[in-house]
């Protein structure tokens, strides 16, 4: 599969442009003092444990936060035996398709979905599967059906989709769980985005009402994408598997991130940090639907999420997004074309970044935006 992600991130960094492309959490809303405060108390310790080897399952404290966490917030009653740190949620999804996926084997993923996520699993030599997105979840008859063809894996995000901002409803939540309980297949739930809904969290995850799924999550857009630093809860008959193949692939995760976090943790009112983090992109993605309304024609069609990082903009059907991206591009704006993320389809579609930007820059790049539009047609 064609990469955009690590190109665009480069091509953002050149002078006088303004990206709405990546995945890049807002920078102004890094808490620089906290972090710096936790790592001073962690490398205080006079036995220097963060800077040396740790477990293989990770740092037990936090897997203890995080458990403390889902428990809290979701409802889900987990042990932190079953919690694997990984480095990023990337890792995870490598080491899940290194135990799972075989070449051949077919794969479930929504369609559009997270393009790093497709990249992991697609070294691995699946056939994938498309289910048809839309603003309440998959097309549950299109999953019924797929899941009659005996797949490995079904990757998705229910909260606050990365690309579409889809998140799935509640009925939509329970359908998924009795289709995925009553299969053979791994679901994987990816809950990267599950702390950034504006209200508060989308709905339950699957993985309260069905057995076999793998909870994936991380702190890259709460906290900090550069610790790397995510995190994977696994069924009970999974617990030695993993243990096996994450000590066989990386012996562990990076011990320092993980000890700079955990201490985080304890001097942070996570709560009021979210609650800043959350008012700031629901103000934001507020700016930039308007300005979109004010300044694209009502043939373009683009949805209002109700939190996550994106915005999913679609041209006409039939029309290439590529041409949009070039003119855009011409204009010193960076928008991410949609093809990348599907399985079918998809050359109509843009995903647009308003948590990366900006206030004068969201203004300014829509307007760029409108006039790469004009020069397109």
């Amino acid at each position: 599969m064609d990469s955009f992600i690590m190109k665009l991130i480069s091509v953002s960094k050149e002078e006088g442009m303004i990206s709405f492309a990546t995945g890049l959490p807002d920078k102004r809303l890094f808490d620089t003092e906290g972090l710096a405060k936790a790592a001073e108390d962690v490398l205080s310790d006079t036995e220097y444990t963060a800077l040396q080897y740790g477990t293989v399952k990770g740092h037990l404290p936090l897997r203890k936060k995080i458990a403390a966490r889902c428990r809290k917030e979701m409802n889900l009653n987990v042990s932190e035996e079953n919690i694997f740190i990984t480095n990023g949620s990337q890792e995870g999804f490598d080491l899940i398709g290194k135990m799972f996926i075989d070449p051949g084997d077919r794969m479930i993923a929504d369609d559009p979905c997270y393009l790093g996520a497709l990249q992991s699993f697609s070294l691995y030599g699946p056939e994938f599967i498309g289910i048809r997105m839309n603003e309440g979840g998959p097309d549950i008859g299109q999953l019924r059906d797929s899941l009659k063809k005996d797949p490995k894996l079904y990757y998705s995000i229910p909260n606050h989709q990365n690309p579409s901002g889809f998140s799935y409803s509640a009925d939509r939540r329970k359908q998924v769980a009795e289709l995925i309980s009553g299969s053979d297949c791994l679901m994987v739930e990816d809950d990267a985005y599950g702390e950034l809904g504006f209200e508060g969290r989308a709905g339950v995850p699957v993985r309260s009402m069905a057995d076999n799924v793998i909870l994936t999550g991380s702190f890259s857009k709460i906290i900090s994408p550069g610790m790397r630093t995510g995190w994977m809860i696994v069924p009970d008959e999974m617990a030695d598997m993993t243990m096996k193949c994450v000590e066989s692939s990386l012996l562990h995760a990076n011990s320092f991130s993980q000890n700079v976090l955990d201490r985080y943790l304890e001097i942070t009112d996570m709560d009021a940090k979210l609650r800043t983090i959350r008012d700031e992109y629901k103000r934001k993605c507020a700016l930039m639907t308007d300005l979109l309304e004010d300044h694209l024609p009502s043939e373009l069609k683009w949805n209002f999420p109700n939190g996550g990082m994106f915005i999913w903009f679609r041209l006409k059907e039939g029309a290439d997004a590529m041409k949009l991206y070039e003119s855009a591009l011409k204009r010193k704006l960076v928008v991410m074309p949609g093809r990348p993320f599907h399985i079918n389809g998809g050359e109509n579609t843009i995903r647009l970044n308003f948590a990366t930007a900006g206030e004068e820059e969201i203004k300014e790049g829509v307007g760029r935006l409108a006039k790469a539009y004009e020069e397109m047609l």
